[in-house]
């Protein structure tokens, strides 16, 4: 028989498919967190905790919740994050989540070590997809205009998209960049750049394009979908205008596509606070709202709703993004139209 010391039994350390259930997608063949929003979630009997990382690249900012109490950790330039010093022996439960989008950098989860015994981390019954750009990724929500967005500044907890679906109870993915359109991405970024329509298809944000397996656990019961903002851009004129019945086509046909795959999902479509109208009358808010609302009508009024965010205020973030109280405004609001069309 053979035997093991007591010290040997109290540390457990455990292959990341057994310790950690991942948060968001994440491929489970590179372990590699890189959306806004992803992470890792476990539970243990004991006192401390070690999330390893295999490999940090680029600029990450993350929250750790451990028991419910977050700490923001700006920039993760070590080799792994333990729980706070000093906890009780007992039962705790821990959760890493990036604050920062996959532009800035990615982080490859390794080993869970704890000194008790890990246990289930149960899921939530109810999920929600959220597929937008800077915006949804939390773009500069921690600065004051004037300011450079980075990946301190951040902040996707206390995006609109996490505070509505954390009071639903919901589990979420978030699968957002900064530029990003649905027809065209922002007339300031790099040509070629693909379009949500293709980076919707990636497990990881820098995967290849239909990577992502849409595994039959991580299907949602409803799917938010906030582009748009780039697609209007014109940067100076030095493009033409959108055509706003193209987008409106568009909006309808990639409801369709993700329909495929999640046919039993109910649509929001959530206009931007960054597109307003001129004081002479319509303008992109309102060009925007009519597009989403004759594309919902396709689907009848069952499937896919209109969901207004209003003109934000000049209280703003980096680049003119909406900051911690914008989102905070419109998170219920949202919550509100996914209860009553879910029956949550």
């Amino acid at each position: 028989m053979k035997h093991f010391s007591a010290v040997a039994l109290s540390l457990a350390i455990l292959d990341i498919a057994q310790a950690v259930r991942f948060l968001g997608r994440v491929n489970p063949a590179t372990r590699e967190l890189t959306w806004a929003g992803t992470g890792v979630a476990f539970s243990f009997t004991g006192s401390s905790a070690t999330i390893g990382f295999e490999s940090v690249t680029g600029a990450n900012s993350v929250l750790l919740t451990v028991d419910g109490k977050s700490t923001v950790i700006p920039n993760v330039n070590s080799s792994s994050i333990s729980t706070p010093a000093g906890l009780a022996k007992g039962k705790h439960t821990v959760e890493l989540r990036k604050r920062s989008e996959a532009f800035f950098g990615s982080i490859f989860i390794g080993n869970v070590t704890t000194n008790g015994v890990l246990g289930p981390d149960p899921r939530r019954n109810r999920k929600i997809e959220f597929i937008g750009d800077s915006i949804t990724v939390g773009y500069g929500m921690d600065g004051v205009l004037p300011c450079t967005n980075t990946a301190e500044l951040e902040d996707n907890p206390n995006t609109y998209a996490v505070l509505a679906a954390n009071s639903l109870k919901a589990e979420y993915d978030i699968v957002a960049w900064s530029g990003i359109g649905l027809v065209r991405n922002t007339a300031w970024g790099p040509a070629g750049d693909p379009t949500m329509t293709s980076r919707w298809t990636k497990y990881g944000a820098q995967d290849a394009d239909n990577s992502y397996t849409f595994p039959s656990s991580e299907i949602p019961d409803a799917v938010v979908i906030a582009l748009g903002t780039n697609d209007f851009s014109i940067a100076n004129n030095n493009r033409d205008p959108l055509d706003v019945g193209n987008f409106s086509s568009a909006t309808a046909s990639f409801v369709r596509t993700i329909q495929k795959r999640y046919p039993k999902a109910q649509f929001f479509l959530v206009t931007s606070p960054m597109l307003g109208d001129s004081s002479a009358g319509e303008g992109e808010h309102t060009a925007q709202k009519k597009a989403f609302t004759d594309a919902a009508a396709q689907f009848k009024g069952k499937k896919a709703h209109v969901v207004d965010w209003p003109t934000q205020g000049s209280a703003v973030g980096c680049d003119y993004h909406p900051n911690v109280a914008t989102n905070a405004a419109q998170a219920p609001v949202l919550a509100s139209a996914i209860a009553k069309a879910l029956g949550w």
